[in-house]
């Protein structure tokens, strides 16, 4: 635990979580301290607000990108990239900072080969967002795990849903690993085919098929048609009319 907190301890792209405290209570239980994110991660985002306009997710997962080429120039695979390790933060009067967090599996891309299940039969990492190469344990994890990863969190906020779902975390693991991904226009057809085309390229089951980097991903998103229609003055509005509706039924209540 304390040489994982220390390895993410020395990141400090602005869309990293930071930490700043770590140690072992005297119960012996692992604690860090980290920076207070006043927002939503991206799961109580979807779950409250439902899927997210197309420009909006690029706009979130364009910063995600950032903070994962610092990580992977430095070695460190995350290994569970979720909605619910990525937070829609307001910092500073500015609205919609994505802070990629809980680097608890993370690992040197050396040393990341990952069986999918351990001993005792525990996953490891978060099945509905896990790549092939980590569900089956079958290769050293590399940065295109966390590109796949990040695609699948990108089709949960443009679709509202994982790309696999099943009954219980091996049928999601082994859709994963085998099952073709239904394309998220069949969930949601207004979804702008460049966009789609991103997605899907994330998560293809090879590797080599995925882009090969969090800088080349970024770049796909930012050339995307929709990429500029969210920016700061359309993310202070949508908090600033959440807020207000949060008021009003607190007032009602």
């Amino acid at each position: 635990f304390e040489r994982e907190v220390r390895l993410t301890a020395t990141l400090s792209h602005p869309n990293t979580v930071d930490i700043f405290d770590y140690g072992r209570a005297e119960d012996g239980t692992y604690y860090y301290v980290m920076e207070y994110l006043p927002g939503l991660n991206l799961a109580e985002l979807v779950e409250r607000h439902g899927p997210l306009p197309p420009a909006r997710a690029v706009y979130l997962l364009r910063q995600v990108c950032g903070a994962l080429r610092e990580a992977h120039a430095a070695g460190l695979i995350h290994r569970d990239i979720k909605p619910s390790n990525i937070f829609a933060a307001r910092r500073g009067g500015v609205e919609d900072v994505a802070k990629l967090l809980d680097f608890g599996l993370v690992r040197p891309a050396a040393t990341a080969r990952v069986a999918h299940l351990s001993g005792e039969g525990e996953i490891l990492g978060t099945p509905l967002f896990m790549s092939p190469e980590q569900a089956t344990g079958a290769q050293e994890l590399d940065e295109r795990s966390d590109i796949y990863s990040l695609g699948a969190v990108a089709y949960y906020l443009l679709t509202g849903r994982p790309p696999f779902e099943g009954e219980g975390g091996v049928a999601v693991l082994i859709a994963h690993a085998r099952d073709p991904v239904m394309p998220p226009s069949r969930v949601r057809p207004d979804l702008p085919e460049d966009l789609e085309r991103v997605v899907l390229r994330c998560l293809a089951k090879a590797p080599a098929e995925r882009f090969p980097n969090a800088e080349s991903l970024e770049r796909a998103l930012g050339a995307c048609a929709c990429a500029g229609d969210w920016n700061q003055d359309r993310a202070a509005r949508w908090w600033r009319d959440t807020d207000r509706a949060t008021a009003a039924r607190a007032t009602v209540s």
